[in-house]
């Protein structure tokens, strides 16, 4: 008992030097199963999670004298919430209560009671509900969101989160963090890294002997790029991970970006987007911690000049190698860092390749060397029987331009590979052309020939897939003007196709296959400026995008594709889908609105979804606008969506008291509810209708369940009890049970 007497006091570091003594939230072992600055779906977590090992109905006491400020109940979010104000006029928030003192719960019930509602948002004055450094206010739970535990909240006097861990609220940590991945991300269609456009991950290594984590081989760059880290903390209490409080970055020995993550102001949460980047790598994905300043980022959490992008290639950063570190703290200060290099160097181009064959059945193949920053580069041609054994046959220095070479038919791949004096390299695989005497090669187009498009800021990078080892490398027309891709796999080719304002809405690319027009591909060119409202149509009015003033952050082009969408049984297709990209995020919400021509559905069912996993879809809008025929929603993210209609009603089961049950005069009223179309996203749509009269409805998304508040004790006899649920789209279901209370 002495212990956790003494665990309960902690010693706050205030402003101006003094120290307050602070109570722990809990009367338990300090333990975290969260931390400042994590990532959430849509925003920074702001508070520290601490941890009540899958239990509730701990003691929550106050942390210093103050006064109960505000009270708030919801399904969502914070559950039920107690917002304490500090006598120093910060606030301290309790996040997921299981249920408050008498004397707030008593206000609380009477405020629900008067607005028929569970929901109520209350405030207080000063003198109303004072209290004391540990005096108890309310019991954990897991109301709102997640699993049991209570979310603290520290705020300052301007209402502004602050990390707790900064402000005396010392765990027991001697663990350094653990750093998973670096991901190096090339910006713009003149930046590259290992050679693509993709975000590059790096696997990484723990060299004991060191006391550092490494990288294997050097990273090669060219253009912009920046740098972002996976990672996580542990602290001594709790295997849980949490978020490190500082990465930095040091180039060359220097000092370069550093985020420490401190404060973030509640009118920036959606900017996570930009500090976090969801990147995907062999075997799976995840979010990384940016360290440079994206365009429109606002966030104060960054402590070195400039936006940490690197211009690799110019500058301090020139050609040649670099050593980059990363150093990851706590706020314990245990450090981890991982070491490796960059190498800046353009490396060369093949491209062109293609196998020919003269009048009198010579076989040549060709190809067109460029190097961006080399004049010289070593060339080898080599052959194949199977296109994965080579066998070198010829090796020299070559200056740019072309190549060429005279081969034979004993071999049915030849390749020609390229590598500059860094040993970065390029290659091309070419397959020997139908037996002389039949048609000629360019007369047999490729029988497959599959293209994707992955869209960026001012650039679309087209990749085409090949079902076979063609006997020439695709080129692109775009206009008058020749793209030569370059080959990245034994029969998948990309190119990168810039765009440009002009007058026609978009741009006409023609792809061909040994050396016949096999696909046209359009590329959307309307323009999105920063401070500039726009209202962009596709598909002939099918889909249109409303942006505001202020809701990009940089200038780009959307670019907007048909897909055929794979939707549950619950949801109908009620028009086209559609995948709008590049993958941005805006500050302001953007509109989208689908146009609907008119079917078996009325407007009601109707919604726009967001596809959130393959398969799965979760409604975002559903604003009919009946004078153009349109539905609309806002959003915050680009991604894949489509029109569907909802037309299944939710399904209601596991009814207590069930239907001629004999219970006590106080039973569990509960109902389990289910809905996987439009979901249900609003408390009034829940009602509880007991011997024809509303009682309390308590929703719990998360376990898919609604509890019934009774005001008093039931009378000895019969009693029905009716629930009914509707869904976003209007669907109606409801269940009803009699029960006798003896």
């Amino acid at each position: 008992m002495v212990k956790s007497v003494l665990l309960a006091l902690v010693v706050l570091a205030v402003p101006g030097g003094a120290e307050e003594r602070l109570f722990w939230p809990l009367r338990l072992e300090p333990a975290l199963s969260s931390t400042f600055g994590e990532t959430r779906a849509t925003a920074f977590h702001v508070g520290m999670d601490v941890k009540t090992w899958g239990k509730t109905g701990y003691e929550v006491q106050a942390l210093a004298d103050g006064y109960i400020w505000r009270v708030r109940t919801s399904p969502w979010g914070y559950g039920r919430a107690v917002y304490l104000k500090l006598s120093d006029g910060r606030t301290v928030v309790y996040g997921h209560l299981q249920r408050f003192v008498p004397q707030i719960a008593e206000r609380v019930h009477k405020a629900q009671v008067k607005r028929g509602s569970y929901s109520v948002d209350l405030y207080f004055n000063e003198g109303d509900l004072p209290v004391e450094g540990g005096e108890l206010i309310a019991w954990s739970g897991q109301s709102g969101a997640g699993p049991p535990h209570l979310h603290l909240e520290l705020r300052d006097g301007d209402n502004v989160p602050v990390n707790p861990l900064l402000h005396g609220f010392a765990i027991a940590d001697t663990i350094a963090p653990t750093l998973q991945r670096v991901a190096i991300t090339p910006y713009g269609s003149g930046a590259q890294v290992e050679g693509g456009h993709d975000p590059y991950v790096l696997g990484l290594r723990f060299r004991p002997e060191r006391g550092e984590f490494t990288v294997a081989k050097p990273i090669q760059v060219h253009g912009w790029v920046g740098v972002s880290i996976q990672m996580y903390d542990r602290a001594d209490g709790a295997s849980n991970e949490l978020a490190p409080y500082s990465a930095a970055l040091e180039l060359d020995g220097r000092a370069y970006f550093a985020a420490e993550y401190d404060r973030v102001a509640y009118a920036d949460m959606h900017q996570i987007a930009l500090d976090r980047s969801l990147v995907k790598f062999a075997g799976g994905a995840g979010d990384f911690f940016n360290l440079c300043r994206l365009p429109g980022n606002r966030l104060g959490f960054y402590k070195e000049r400039g936006n940490g992008l690197l211009n690799t290639g110019k500058g301090a950063l020139g050609k040649g190698m670099h050593e980059a570190v990363i150093m990851v703290t706590d706020v314990n200060g245990n450090e981890s860092r991982v070491r490796f290099r960059l190498l800046v160097d353009a490396p060369p181009q093949i491209t062109n390749a293609r196998i020919s064959i003269s009048a009198d059945s010579i076989y040549t193949i060709e190809a067109q060397l460029t190097d961006a920053d080399d004049a010289l580069v070593a060339v080898e041609l080599a052959s194949s029987l199977d296109g994965e054994t080579w066998k070198e046959v010829d090796r020299r220095q070559s200056r740019l331009g072309e190549l060429k070479w005279r081969i034979h038919r004993g071999a049915a791949y030849w390749r020609v590979r390229a590598l500059d004096p860094a040993g970065e390299g390029a290659f091309a695989i070419c397959r020997l052309p139908v037996e002389a005497g039949e048609e000629q090669a360019g007369e047999v187009p490729v029988s497959g020939f599959v293209v994707e498009r992955r869209s960026h800021q001012d650039f679309v990078e087209i990749v085409m897939r090949h079902d076979q080892v063609p006997s020439a490398a695709p080129r692109v027309r775009v206009g008058a003007s020749w793209l030569d891709p370059r080959q990245t796999g034994l029969r998948e080719f990309r190119v990168a196709v810039p765009i440009k304002p002009g007058d026609s809405a978009q741009i006409p690319v023609d792809l061909y296959a040994q050396g016949l027009p096999v696909e046209q591909v359009l590329l959307d060119r309307q323009l999105v400026r920063p401070g500039i409202a726009h209202d962009l149509s596709f598909y002939g009015g099918q889909i249109t995008l409303r942006f505001a003033e202020a809701s990009v952050y940089t200038p780009f082009f959307p670019q907007v594709e048909v897909f055929e969408p794979q939707t549950p049984q619950e949801l109908l297709v009620a028009g086209a889908a559609f995948s709008l990209g590049p993958e941005f995020s805006f500050d302001r919400k953007m509109e989208i609105r689908l146009r609907y021509e008119g079917g078996d559905w009325p407007a009601e069912k109707l919604g726009i979804y967001r596809e959130v996993a393959e398969g799965k879809w979760g409604m975002v809008g559903n604003e009919w606008d009946a004078a153009h025929g349109q539905v609309g929603a806002k959003v915050r993210h680009f991604g894949r969506y489509a029109l569907l209609a909802d037309l299944v009603p939710p399904e209601i089961d596991a009814l207590r008291p069930a239907a001629g049950k004999v219970v006590e005069a106080r039973p569990t009223i509960r109902a389990a509810i289910r809905d996987m179309g439009a979901g249900i996203g609003r408390e009034k749509d829940i009602e509880l209708v007991l011997d024809g009269r509303s009682i309390l409805a308590e929703y719990d998304p998360d376990a898919g369940l609604v509890h019934g508040h009774l005001p008093e004790d039931l009378l000895p006899g019969q009693h029905n009890l009716l629930v009914r649920v509707r869904d976003m789209s209007g669907n109606q279901a409801e269940v009803r049970s009699e029960f006798e209370v003896r």
